[in-house]
């Protein structure tokens, strides 16, 4: 996995190049500009910035396309979102909506250290012959740790 020594504002360009051109096929500055919400003289400020890192070809006046560097970049941080919002939504149990609002903050700012626990808790949980799934669910339904739906009296190990 690559390290993520570029600013948000970087990554944030990054993936919205990369989903126009899974959209679109092309990213074009107009649409950057409307993506981003931001004046097309902005966007190419930030585009001379990335093809000076080597993250993207540009022509001037061309559609914007993602470099390999830029490529690897962008498939690292969806690897980072998706991995945080599985974390979200299957260990903490937070609901679908949030846990993508908030993977798109956590991907641009987490430690490669923090996120690496985070992924090997997640294989753990899903890979671990004895079954922790159901320890999830008791923390997702515990009345004094998690959610709530269910009264600590129900829990088979209550005393």
């Amino acid at each position: 996995m690559m390290s993520l020594t570029h600013d948000t504002t970087t990554q944030e360009y990054i993936e919205v190049i990369r989903d126009l051109e899974n959209e679109n096929k092309v990213a074009r500055v107009k649409d950057i500009a409307d993506r981003r919400g931001v004046s097309r003289s902005s966007v190419s400020i930030i585009l001379n910035q990335l093809l000076d890192k080597d993250l993207i070809a540009h022509e001037q006046y061309g559609h914007v396309s993602l470099s390999r560097k830029g490529r690897r970049l962008a498939n690292d941080l969806e690897r980072r979102h998706q991995a945080i919002k599985e974390f979200l939504v299957k260990v903490l149990g937070v609901s679908e909506e949030n846990a993508e609002k908030d993977a798109c903050k956590f991907e641009h700012d987490i430690s490669k250290e923090t996120f690496t626990a985070f992924s090997r808790f997640l294989s753990f949980v899903e890979n671990c012959p004895k079954n922790f799934k159901s320890i999830l669910n008791f923390f997702r339904n515990c009345g004094k740790y998690g959610s709530g739906e269910r009264d600590c009296l129900d829990c088979p190990d209550a005393e």
